[in-house]
């Protein structure tokens, strides 16, 4: 039920007495400091509930969810909740062409536990509220994602606390790029298990991968460019482990969301089929990230290390190398060089 009271913090309460039979936490507190009206609270708190109780009862378990903020900036929000310093930010995909972030969750401490805290742009709780319905989709299947993450997360966190908040022990690798690996699945976890709320996503996803497919080599090469015209290495290092990263995520948002719909890639995405067709490696190398993810969701209760990501990062690896790129290292610092040098 929601709170009473036109203030900034409100609460919704799943379980008065901690005995509620659905996968929800018992207290939900929502900030809602960036909305004044008091009719707009009431109306964007039962938006709220109603979502997280479709969301349960759909199967994702929502018990570790710490709360909701309401904020115009999603980012600044998370990086708050987080106490991260003033100009920090976590290590996260680039920002995309005509797309806005309209939602993201944060891992926050909470009496020594990791819980899960989501932050939604008050502009996606209106779309929950259109006449039309594809809107109401929209709003509906990007909230249960989240929710997904809160589920997906928490038992990552669970299974592998020290991947939160501490130095990654990610072997002889490269950890920004090993981080990718790992955003590549919990992008893929959240979609497949959220896919049911916007199946009609897949056009949006596939366009998006194909494009980022497309344009990735050369933005990696332009990075080389400039780094031979004085750009530094370890500038130029970050920017194309995150292209090539990013690259792989989305590729993990489409086979998320087309297993979650319970499609094969072929039938689904004509355009990818095409970039693919006239590239047998790339081909192969989708066959085989579909192969390992898929993988993990099927093992996700059984996983026996970190160790079990390398396959992810060994994928975007290969892509690189595709593209005439590698890793090596020299000392303690990683590069990457073309293979001409």
């Amino acid at each position: 039920m929601a709170g009473k009271g036109h203030l900034r913090m409100r609460e919704l309460i799943f379980s008065a007495d901690g005995t509620g039979r659905l996968p929800l936490p018992d207290r939900c507190p929502v900030d809602l400091a960036c909305l004044n009206e008091p009719e707009v609270q009431e109306a964007v708190m039962q938006i709220l509930e109603e979502n997280l109780y479709v969301a349960a009862f759909a199967g994702i378990d929502l018990k570790a969810l710490d709360g909701i903020t309401v904020a115009t900036d999603c980012q600044a929000a998370a990086c708050a909740l987080q106490n991260l310093p003033t100009g920090q930010v976590p290590l996260e995909m680039s920002e995309q062409p005509d797309a806005m972030e309209m939602a993201r969750t944060a891992a926050v401490r909470r009496n020594g536990d990791l819980r899960f805290h989501i932050v939604v742009r008050p502009g996606l709780v209106l779309l929950a509220m259109s006449p039309d319905p594809a809107m109401q989709r929209l709003a509906r299947g990007c909230l249960a994602h989240e929710a997904a993450h809160v589920e997906h997360e928490s038992h990552l966190y669970r299974m592998f606390p020290d991947s939160y908040g501490k130095p990654l022990e990610c072997g002889d690798r490269s950890r920004q790029t090993y981080l990718k690996a790992m955003d590549v699945w919990s992008e893929y976890a959240a979609c497949r298990s959220s896919a049911m709320f916007r199946p009609e996503a897949i056009e949006e996803f596939e366009g998006i991968l194909c494009r980022a497919l497309e344009e990735s080599p050369a933005a990696a090469t332009e990075q080389i460019r400039m780094h031979r015209e004085g750009r530094s290495a370890g500038d130029a290092f970050r920017e194309i482990q995150q292209i090539f990263g990013d690259a792989f995520i989305h590729a993990g948002y489409l086979l998320g969301h087309v297993h979650g719909v319970e499609q094969r890639l072929k039938d689904c995405t004509p355009r990818l089929n095409e970039i693919l067709t006239r590239n047998p490696e790339l081909k192969s190398l989708m066959e085989r990230l579909e192969r390992v993810l898929h993988e993990l969701w099927l093992q996700e209760f059984a996983w026996h290390s970190i160790e079990v990501f390398a396959p992810v990062y060994d994928l975007i690896c290969e892509r690189m190398s595709q593209c005439g790129l590698v890793f090596v290292r020299h000392n303690d610092e990683w590069r990457v060089v073309i293979y001409e040098e």
